[in-house]
């Protein structure tokens, strides 16, 4: 028997009885972008879209491939199929609530520019899933830039760890920051996947939705730069600092960048970072 008085969000909203004050309806008011619908874009999206969000806008070009089967969303009859649009479908029939988008486009393609700028302005803060370093470079410029917060997060080539690091423009350490800052990352971070678990991702993802959670509904504390290592089970936490030379989101980049080119390849973005700090 359904009791009328239970609604999907009912458990979810049960949070604010243990002290603390938040409206979980808030969340139909913010607008979350996904860019990449691969390991940490399938779970991500369909938590949030559980979660209640307003909108949800999806960016992937790729189409499911037999490899793609660890994913939790795709199936066998989605092979062939836009990753994106098998999401769309799929959010739509979970959460009906939710209006859902998508774009078919390599982000980089120079011809979404103009596009893909407009979307980042029109979402509220977005969740990173890129398996490769330049389109993951470009994002921090573009949110950085647009002022758009995001929370970043890969997997290592082995698919045996990661790490999760949300970003708020010109308050917490961008992307770029981290690479001056001493940290013990692996090597293989951010490289495209060779290995992947779905419960190496799953972690990931779901430390995403806790602090776009924590961030949207303004409770708790939100982690600074978390890595995971399945092989020893230990959650690192790491302490950043802004680089106030930082070549994205130094003050020196702030005045001196106007538009950074989409299709870019990792050295022509190196070129222009240190053309920045050739300045100093």
């Amino acid at each position: 028997m359904i009791n009328m008085n239970q609604t999907r969000y009912t458990r979810l909203k049960a949070i604010k009885d243990f002290g603390y004050d938040i409206d979980w309806d808030d969340l139909k008011k913010f607008h979350i972008g996904i860019i990449g619908v691969g390991g940490l874009g399938c779970v991500s999206s369909e938590m949030v879209a559980r979660c209640g969000v307003g909108k949800i806008t999806l960016f992937d070009f790729d189409t499911v491939e037999i490899v793609n089967l660890n994913r939790n969303m795709f199936k066998i009859e989605h092979i062939g199929q836009l990753k994106v649009k098998v999401a769309a479908n799929t959010l739509k029939e979970i959460n009906p609530d939710v209006k859902v988008q998508y774009f078919e486009t390599d982000i980089m393609d120079p011809s979404f520019e103009s596009t893909f700028t407009k979307e980042i302005e029109r979402i509220d803060i977005i969740l990173n899933g890129l398996d490769n370093i330049p389109a993951r470079e470009y994002l921090n410029v573009k949110c950085i830039r647009l002022n758009t917060p995001f929370i970043d997060a890969g997997a290592s080539r082995s698919g045996l760890s990661g790490y999760v690091h949300p970003i708020i423009p010109y308050k917490t350490a961008c992307a770029k920051c981290i690479s001056s800052i001493s940290i013990d990352i692996p090597e293989e971070k951010g490289e495209p996947c060779v290995a992947s678990l779905p419960s190496t991702m799953a972690i990931l993802a779901s430390i995403q939705i806790q602090e776009l959670l924590k961030y949207l509904l303004k409770f708790g504390q939100m982690i600074d730069y978390l890595m995971y290592n399945m092989v020893t089970g230990n959650f690192l936490s790491y302490k950043t600092m802004r680089d106030e030379n930082c070549p994205i989101c130094g003050k020196k980049a702030q005045i001196k960048y106007n538009n950074v080119q989409p299709k870019i390849s990792k050295q022509v973005l190196d070129d222009y970072i240190d053309s920045i700090k050739d300045e100093r």
